[in-house]
């Protein structure tokens, strides 16, 4: 190999260790968030299942993952995910909307849901969506709440 090859081979190993360097560590951050990440496809079919996931709603990643993101939706809120799939099949974002999702062991949850389009999906002619659910909103009213009522 002439030496302007091996430079050249050298800094294309160079850049992509460090881009792996920087998928690990992104996904280190999705993994490590209290936040509940997951992606589905347009199809409601999850895909993708962080610990924060686990943790809010009860289910492993090997539960949760193939299934239909409605296993979360109580019977009277159905009807909100046609909706949420219908805006983000239009390339819409949608942010900080308040619902209530249900645990593995039925148990309700009040969360704020922010669904994004993923852009790199959509390039690749696939059909998916990331789902961001966190209940820090509702975990501050009920402790404004309570604090007000006691």
């Amino acid at each position: 190999m002439p030496p302007a090859d091996f430079v050249e081979h050298s800094q294309v190993e160079a850049r992509l260790r460090e881009s792996e360097e920087r998928l690990r560590w992104l996904a280190s951050i999705v993994e490590s968030s209290d936040d509940a990440i997951i992606s589905k496809t347009l199809d409601a079919i999850i895909t993708s299942w962080n610990k924060g996931a686990e943790r809010m709603f009860g289910y492993t990643a090997e539960e949760a993952v193939g299934q239909s993101v409605t296993i979360l939706i109580p019977p009277d809120r159905q009807h909100e995910e046609r909706t949420i799939l219908e805006r983000i099949g239009r390339g819409e974002r949608i942010e900080h909307y308040e619902t209530v999702r249900q645990r593995k062991d039925g148990s309700l949850i009040a969360i704020s849901l922010t669904v994004s389009p993923n852009q790199k999906c959509r390039r690749q002619n696939r059909r998916c969506i990331e789902n961001r659910e966190g209940s820090y909103r509702a975990k501050r009213r009920r402790g404004t709440r309570k604090h007000a009522d006691g």
